[in-house]
Parts: C-alpha cells; sequence; structure tokens
C-alpha cells in the first residue's frame, strides 16, 4: 500500500514539475490595413435598362409633344440608362446631370424623368432624397444637382446606389430630316 501510495506521490510531483517548468514561445504577425477610397460611378444595365452611353432617337414623328427613345413606350415598366454610384467616403454626396446639346439643338428640347433611387444593398429605395419630384423636366446645360445621399448612401459598398433615367425630345421646332446630337453629363461630387 505504501508502495502504490509512493507512485502516486511521485507521478503528480512528475505532472507538478512538468507544470511549473513549461516553456513557451511566441511570434506575433502584424497585419497592415489600407482600405481603398472608393467614390465612383459605372453605366448599368438588366432587362429594365436597355441602354448604356448611347440613346438613340430616330424617325422621331414632328406632330407628338414627347418622343421616346427607340423600342421605348409610355408607362413600359423599362429604364433609358443607369448609373450606380459607388462610395466608402462616410460623406454625402450630391449626383448632378447637365446636357451639351450641339447647336442648333437646345438643352431644354431634352427631357428627363427620374424617380427614386435604389440601395441595391437592401433592394429597396435609397434614403436619399430628390430635389424635384419624380416628372418630366428639361435638361439644362448647367450642372443641376437633383439627388443628395442619404446616410446609407453615404458608405454604400458593395452594390452602391442605382439611379435611373428615362429621356424624351420635345421636336418642336425640329427641322425634318435634320441630325441633332447631345451628350448628357453625370456628376457625382461631395461639393453642393
Amino acid at each position: 500500500m505504501y508502495k502504490k501510495l509512493s507512485i502516486a506521490i511521485m507521478i503528480m510531483m512528475l505532472v507538478m514539475a512538468t507544470r511549473a517548468f513549461a516553456l513557451e514561445s511566441t511570434k506575433a504577425t502584424n497585419i497592415n490595413i489600407l482600405v481603398s477610397n472608393v467614390f465612383s460611378m459605372e453605366f448599368y444595365t438588366d432587362n429594365n435598362v436597355i441602354y448604356r452611353d448611347t440613346v438613340p432617337f430616330t424617325n422621331i414623328d414632328p406632330n407628338k409633344s414627347l418622343v421616346y427613345p427607340d423600342g421605348r413606350s409610355e408607362n413600359d415598366g423599362k429604364s433609358d440608362t443607369a448609373i450606380v454610384c459607388r462610395s466608402n467616403a462616410g460623406a454625402a454626396w450630391f449626383f448632378k446631370i447637365h446636357v451639351v446639346a450641339n447647336p442648333p439643338l437646345t438643352a431644354d428640347k431634352i427631357k428627363y424623368y427620374v424617380s427614386q433611387p435604389y440601395d441595391r444593398n437592401t433592394g429597396g429605395q435609397s434614403d436619399g432624397s430628390l430635389t424635384q419630384s419624380a416628372q418630366w423636366y428639361p435638361m439644362s446645360d448647367k450642372p443641376t444637382t437633383i439627388f443628395t445621399s442619404g446616410a446609407h448612401d453615404q458608405s454604400n459598398l458593395p452594390f452602391g446606389t442605382l439611379i435611373a433615367f428615362n429621356f424624351a425630345i420635345n421636336p418642336s421646332g425640329l427641322n425634318t430630316g435634320a441630325a441633332y446630337s447631345a451628350s448628357v453629363i453625370y456628376s457625382m461630387t461631395t461639393s453642393p
């Protein structure tokens, strides 16, 4: 019995001695993180957004007061073009639009329609605000703020905020057989 007790005590002492003299070595890895600044726009298309950077208007009927692009009709559920705005700046941004029309075409002959943008991360409407209600407006030849980002738009990665547009032409005063052109300019800026 003493022999068993002696063996048990010796085992306990060995275990305790091992713990008391445990060795340890450590190393560290430093992780440096740099998050890239994202403040960008890009064209977007899907089955409901027909065009990107060219919207064609051919065979315009001069008797109409508003003419839609080729393949479009009123209330067809489609958009002519769309822009995705992405930002991780955490600051308010503003979306501006204007047109550079080649004479004799004037900016006010081109109309645009924009409704509440979409938060592509949630699939719902953006919490930002349109400057004016959703309806047809004549284009301006000066940059005009049409949308101000909301809190969720200020850091909206990875999918961004989608702003979709429809365009139309007021053909009154346009000459038959003449070719007209214009460029719509979109801007995303932190300056109102």
